[in-house]
């Protein structure tokens, strides 16, 4: 086996103090929690966008101004049903906390791929996100025509639909929700065992 001796492609060694031997290292500076908590805490979603996370803000923007085009709309209509009113107010602070919380979490990810690099593809199986599992595939098709039938629904307000949110407004509504919680207790007690 002959290996050819051109070392022509290695730099020569030197004493020189002035010469570099390899790039300079700068770091990339870290995405602060302190700006990221502010900026979502204002305006929902901003603070995806100061952490790069476009898509994710956009979402959770577009889902709130689609909750507040809701509510409007319905509170506008001749005779509003407050129980959907209601219903859709209540998402307001769901879609704002989940805004400030995964943008608090988020940080730390975005941080961790930067300080990485191009080594962080292992790293990313630990920083699961429901909301881009939910929009992927077949998914978002299936919210969408959700969404719309319940648009439909509530538009028409038919008999049926006004009746289910009676009942639901009822007693018969906070027995159900109680019930729901004591079994999702019981179901997470016997996992912790």
């Amino acid at each position: 086996m002959n290996v050819p001796q051109d070392h022509s492609h290695i730099p020569s060694y030197s004493d020189d103090p002035s010469y570099r031997h390899y790039a300079p290292y700068y770091p990339i500076a870290k995405k602060r929690k302190w700006k990221a908590g502010i900026l979502s805490f204002m305006v929902p979603g901003t603070g995806h966008f100061y952490l790069g996370l476009m898509q994710r803000g956009l979402f959770i923007m577009m889902l709130l101004i689609l909750d507040i085009f809701i509510i409007t709309s319905l509170a506008n209509q001749a005779d509003p049903s407050v129980a959907t009113v209601t219903l859709f107010a209540l998402f307001i602070p769901v879609i704002y906390f989940y805004n400030l919380f995964d943008a608090l979490q988020a940080t730390d990810h975005v941080n961790n791929r930067l300080e990485l690099g191009e080594f962080s593809g292992s790293q990313d199986i630990e920083f699961r996100d429901p909301l881009q599992k939910l929009i992927k595939g077949t998914n978002m098709g299936v919210i969408l025509v959700a969404a719309g039938a319940v648009f439909f629904l509530l538009s028409n307000k038919p008999l049926w639909v006004t009746g289910l949110f009676d009942l639901m407004g009822s007693y018969l509504g906070s027995v159900v929700l109680v019930l729901a919680g004591i079994a999702m207790y019981l179901l997470d007690s016997r996992k912790n065992k």
